[in-house]
């Protein structure tokens, strides 16, 4: 009995000595499972939850594990004032009180007091843009280049949508008409790298100057600075988001993988987009020359985006998509 009492003491104190705080619990997806089941439950939005949990696909499966951001909390401890809690979380005194509207007077908290921590700015890969609004973007890596490009420009003219054209800097040097004319329809443009690298291979020079010069080489052709960054494969390492985020850009991934790379026919790209389709979306497609693996996206891509006005989305750019 000692022994259990002396253990609590310890823990009570070590509490009111240090603070404590709560950050995520671990979620098994059951049966009948969806994003907004998990979401609401949970009492958050539907993109932080695939955002946070890096999810390139909004299917689930059962046994599926996930990660579910909690509410923080701060427990003050002895000592504690606003000023040295907002000091040790890095955030400001304001962005502490708007957090915890049930504290009248800043100098009446106490030891053993629990705070809520406001939620800092996402920094990481974008995934999904924000689910309130039923929008959805569309996404071409790896051009610009003069088989697909053209019809797809055509497309996207004849359909009155605009698309987010993720490009390479070679390809942006060798078709620089093409790039202008994606800029001058209205399409946003984002980076690349220069030739398509594994780029957790390599260091952070390596990093900085291929994408680096690809934004030079936009620039050049566009007179567009690009904040957009898509990594090759999207696959990138941590501290690569966090140096990109030191140099201004957004490093963003997709929620609808179309499969249109591999060869898949119109059929199978239409069936993967559909049902796969969610607010705040993005789909990855492609425009480049290989083998004419890309003859099924480019049958399939009117009839999507008809499809997907059908069910009442809005198309928009990544950079509308995320303001």
């Amino acid at each position: 009995m000692k022994k259990v009492f002396s253990f609590l003491t310890i823990l009570l104190f070590s509490i009111l000595s240090f603070g404590n705080f709560a950050h995520a619990a671990a979620y098994t997806v059951q049966s009948g499972d969806t994003l907004w089941k998990i979401a609401t439950k949970n009492n958050m939005t539907v993109e932080n939850l695939v955002n946070h949990n890096r999810l390139t696909s909004t299917l689930l499966s059962v046994g599926q594990k996930l990660d579910i951001p909690q509410a923080s909390k701060y427990t003050v401890v002895w000592g504690d004032t606003f000023y040295k809690i907002s000091v040790k979380l890095g955030i400001s005194t304001v962005q502490l009180k708007a957090a915890n509207p049930q504290i009248k007077d800043l100098n009446m908290i106490y030891p053993g007091q629990v705070l809520n921590i406001p939620e800092k700015t996402y920094n990481g890969m974008i995934y999904m843009g924000p689910s309130n609004k039923k929008v959805i973007a569309l996404t071409f890596d790896d051009g610009p280049e003069d088989v697909y490009t053209p019809q797809i420009l055509n497309i996207l003219r004849d359909k009155n949508v605009k698309a987010t054209f993720f490009v390479m800097g070679q390809q942006v040097r060798a078709y620089p008409d093409l790039m202008k004319q994606i800029h001058s329809e209205g399409h946003a443009i984002g980076n690349h790298t220069w030739n398509h690298p594994d780029i957790r291979t390599l260091t952070d020079s390596q990093l900085i100057q291929t994408v680096q010069s690809t934004s030079d080489e936009i620039e050049k052709v566009t007179g567009v600075k690009t904040n957009l960054f898509r990594p090759p494969y999207g696959a990138i390492n941590d501290n690569q988001i966090n140096t990109l985020n030191g140099l201004g850009y957004r490093s963003i991934s997709w929620t609808i993988d179309s499969y249109d790379w591999s060869g898949a026919n119109a059929n199978v790209i239409l069936s993967r987009v559909n049902v796969r389709a969610v607010p705040g979306g993005i789909v990855l497609l492609h425009n480049f020359k290989d083998q004419r693996k890309l003859d099924g996206m480019i049958e399939a891509l009117p009839i999507m985006i008809d499809n997907l006005r059908a069910q009442g989305y809005e198309f928009v750019t990544i950079p509308e998509l995320l303001k």
